[in-house]
């Protein structure tokens, strides 16, 4: 098999920028900004890992990965299980996203596709974790990894508008961490451009997973698009090759999306990375609720929600849908579907004053009392918000109560946007209250401390070895 080993020949505009970004930046190229948010992301992601362990989704996944054994293996989160990278990947990017307490990314305000989706990143961290365990790589070029796999989904998020045309976001996690494990994995510019063709053209997805009554799938989709991306790479080092046009070829992905797009500059140069626009949650549900949850939640300490006879909820486009078009989102009948349906999420805020783990239990979101309040919700798009989204993220409450009067709340930017950012305490906080009920507090700071200082460690062995819980 004759390889270009030079990649100057990659005739496809975008596997060319791909490929000669994931090989060519350089820890030199990463200002220290970027360092720490990619440590802020994998410490997110790994409290949302360790927070997960035990529920029956990630239970059943590492059952499966405990079936697997490899001569290159990788580790499973919170266990002794070790197994292939890609099934590690998958286990471990699932029990990230499980509970949807994960970050997200929309775009900033120069981004062409205006935030029509916003995949999860830290999806991504399971495949890079699995790739940088194969390849024996130390805590530094892991961050490195996290730094490429938040850079190339961040430019698909920027440039192509998927959501709008049909398709669902997992490919863009398949893209992002074929990237970033092809350059732990120590790929050539020609083999990294073959693992990114291996990544795009068997994983176009589709968005039925994120609609009506919602099934396991939609948090196990992103994950599963990671895992590809680390097999796209596996199959690239081995020799394997890929459809060369596999964005701009004739029946390729900008052909069945009916959507051309090219590049924007990448992170260094005088550009910041995307790793450092993250978007973090403050609750454990949807991103696009973040904001009209946090608004009920302050609503409450004013209004009782019994007294509620109507209530406009006004929001950009995206979030908008209505009882007729998806009628599970008003009546729950899974987690999945109750963290993401905004009528619930408000209720729930409304009614109890919180949103947590409990939240999402079917006694909570089929509770009677709790639906009547959701039966009040009416959502409506302001154009105004549209246009601002995602850089300025708007909501308003436009009430009328059971005695006639009237109120209206508003809000902006939820705590854990970029412009109104979740400060390094704060994602401390978040982390040691997830990971001290697996392993408890003092190695859950222990834990805290090795990640904060993740560049010093020769390899990912004493990450893993503190979620263990230690008898």
């Amino acid at each position: 098999m004759t390889v270009d080993t030079r990649g100057a020949d990659i005739a496809d505009s975008v596997v060319r920028g791909f490929a000669e970004f994931a090989t060519e930046v350089t820890p030199d190229d990463v200002s220290d900004a970027a360092w720490r948010a990619a440590k802020r992301c994998l410490l997110d992601a790994l409290g949302c890992a360790m927070g997960a362990q035990g529920t029956d989704v990630v239970t059943a996944l590492q059952g499966i990965a405990s079936t697997v054994s490899s001569s290159r293996p990788a580790t499973v989160l919170g266990t002794t299980i070790t197994t292939a990278p890609d099934l590690a990947a998958f286990v471990n990017g699932s029990a990230i996203r499980c509970l949807d307490f994960n970050d997200d990314y929309f775009g900033t305000a120069e981004s062409n596709a205006r935030g029509d989706t916003g995949p999860h990143p830290s999806d991504n961290v399971g495949g890079v974790l699995a790739a940088a365990q194969a390849a024996g790589a130390t805590g530094a070029k892991t961050l490195l990894g996290i730094v490429i796999a938040y850079e190339v989904c961040g430019q698909l998020v920027d440039e192509v508008v998927l959501r709008g045309n049909g398709w669902d976001h997992p490919l863009f996690h398949s893209i992002a961490t074929a990237a970033a494990t092809g350059r732990l994995l120590g790929l050539s510019r020609a083999e990294l451009a073959n693992a990114i063709r291996l990544a795009v053209v068997p994983n176009i997805c589709l968005y039925e997973t994120r609609v009506g009554a919602i099934s396991n799938w939609k948090g196990l989709a992103g994950p599963n698009g990671s895992r590809n991306g680390l097999f796209a790479a596996l199959l690239a080092e081995a020799g394997i090759t890929g459809p060369e046009m596999a964005f701009e070829g004739p029946r390729g992905f900008m052909r069945q999306l009916d959507h051309h797009f090219s590049l924007g500059p990448f992170g260094g140069q005088g550009h910041d990375f995307r790793v450092q626009n993250t978007y973090f949650k403050s609750l454990p549900l949807r991103y696009e609720m973040q904001l009209p949850v946090q608004l009920a939640l302050d609503l409450r300490k004013q209004v009782d929600p019994g007294d509620i006879a109507s209530m406009r909820v006004y929001m950009e486009r995206k979030s908008v849908t209505s009882r007729t078009a998806e009628p599970a989102l008003w009546r729950p009948t899974s987690r999945e579907t109750a963290d993401h349906s905004g009528p619930y999420l408000i209720a729930a805020a409304l009614v109890d004053g919180k949103i947590s783990h409990a939240s999402f239990e079917p006694q909570r979101f089929q509770d009677p009392a709790l639906l009547a309040v959701t039966d009040t919700i009416e959502l409506i798009e302001d154009p105004a918000y549209t246009a601002s989204f995602p850089w300025q993220m708007a909501c308003r409450f436009e009430l009328v109560l059971k005695d006639g009067q009237s109120m209206t709340v508003f809000g902006e930017n939820p705590k854990g946007h970029p412009l109104n950012p979740l400060s390094d305490d704060e994602l401390n906080d978040k982390f040691l209250a997830q990971v001290e009920r697996s392993v408890g507090l003092p190695q859950a700071q222990e834990l805290l401390q090795a990640v904060w200082s993740l560049e010093h460690e020769t390899s990912l062995d004493r990450l893993f070895s503190l979620t263990l819980r230690v008898s």
